[in-house]
This record gives C-alpha cells, sequence and structure tokens, in this order.
C-alpha cells in the first residue's frame, strides 16, 4: 500500500477542506486502532483516508451511480442523496484506487450512518469520522477521551447523537443509525454518567 501516493491520487476527487478532513480521519483512525485493534492499523488508515472519497458529487450523482451499481437507495436515502456517499464511495474505491478490500468496503459504505452488526474496522471509523482533529462540535473532546478508553460506548455515544442531531434539524431518521443505537443499548453499553448532548454531529 502505497499510502503517500494514495494521498495525492484522493486530491482529484476533494477540495482542500474535504482532503484535510480526510487525513485528520486517517490520523484518528490509526489512532484508535493502535489502542483497540493493532491488526487493523493499515486498513484503518486507508478506510480513514478514502472514507469520503465520493463526498464531492452532487445527488443526482450519487443516486445515478447507486441505482447504475445496484446498490440499493432506501427511501430516507432518495430524499437525503448525501447519505449515499459512503456506499458510492466504497463502491469506486477498486476503480478509482484500485482498492479491493471488502473490510475497508464496508467501513466506507458504513461510516455515515452506522449500522447494526458492524465490524470492528467500521467502528473505529464510525468513530474516528466524528473524534477528528478538524471537528470542534461541542462535546467532541468528550468524544475523543471516550474513544481512547471505551471504543464501545465511543459507538453508542455516536449513534446518540446522530440521532439528536438529525431530529432537531427535522430530518428523517435513518433506520440503520436507531438499530445501531438500539443494539449498543440491548448489549448493555452505558454512556458515562452526566454525558450531556452534543451539537454538530453528521451523517458522514
Amino acid at each position: 500500500m502505497d499510502l503517500e501516493a494514495l494521498v495525492e491520487q484522493l486530491r482529484l476527487y476533494t477540495g482542500t477542506r474535504r482532503h484535510a478532513h480526510s487525513l485528520n480521519v486517517m490520523r484518528a483512525a490509526a489512532e484508535l486502532a493502535r489502542r483497540h485493534a493493532p491488526h487493523l492499523l493499515d486498513p484503518a488508515r486507508l478506510a480513514g483516508l478514502l472514507h469520503d472519497n465520493a463526498k464531492r458529487l452532487d445527488d443526482e450523482q450519487l443516486l445515478s451511480i447507486a441505482a447504475e451499481r445496484q446498490l440499493g437507495i432506501s427511501a430516507v436515502e432518495r430524499s437525503q442523496p448525501s447519505l449515499l456517499h459512503g456506499k458510492v464511495g466504497a463502491a469506486l474505491l477498486s476503480e478509482r484506487f484500485g482498492i479491493s478490500d471488502p473490510e475497508v468496503e464496508a467501513a466506507v459504505t458504513d461510516h455515515v450512518t452506522g449500522r447494526p452488526g458492524m465490524g470492528l474496522l467500521s467502528r473505529l471509523l464510525y468513530v474516528a469520522d466524528q473524534c477528528a482533529a478538524d471537528r470542534s462540535f461541542p462535546g467532541v473532546e468528550l468524544l475523543r477521551e471516550i474513544s481512547r478508553g471505551d471504543l464501545e460506548q465511543a459507538v453508542l455515544l455516536v449513534a446518540r447523537n446522530k440521532l439528536l442531531s438529525v431530529i432537531q434539524r427535522g430530518y428523517l431518521v435513518e433506520p440503520n443509525t436507531a438499530a445501531l443505537y438500539n443494539e449498543q443499548v440491548m448489549a448493555g453499553v452505558q454512556l458515562p454518567a452526566g454525558v450531556s448532548d452534543f451539537g454538530g454531529l453528521e451523517q458522514g
């Protein structure tokens, strides 16, 4: 894996701000992998770097590519096509970067909304995307602290606050996010006492 070459290649598909975010997520994913899954360090870097490679596509392009590649488009995704950038980005990894790794593809797909039954690499990226160095929403420092000690608590916190954020904004709730939240709670994952609501989390 020539990471430096991929970093430069990614510039073809991102603006300056999104490219910087991608590098920050790569670093955050690597840090989490070192703490929770050292054997996933290389794929965590890869997934973190490339997770938003389709973010710059507009709604029409996302819908078109998803339809052409038979990725499946839910009613919520059809009403909010930006939610498709994970699925579409995963589908483009081979074409754009020569990457054919099912775990990396799954992580790129899952990072937008999460889903129940996510693998460990997907969980690392799901959290890393929200606690990367360029994130500045209220509560991000607490998320970073929690993520260093308990990845499952961090997954629950991200899912919880993605749900709160979309509800507060009047958007449709993505079923996979709700199902992931339920899965964590049913598994007995609990947040530390006194955790308050975040603001500013995005679906992706």
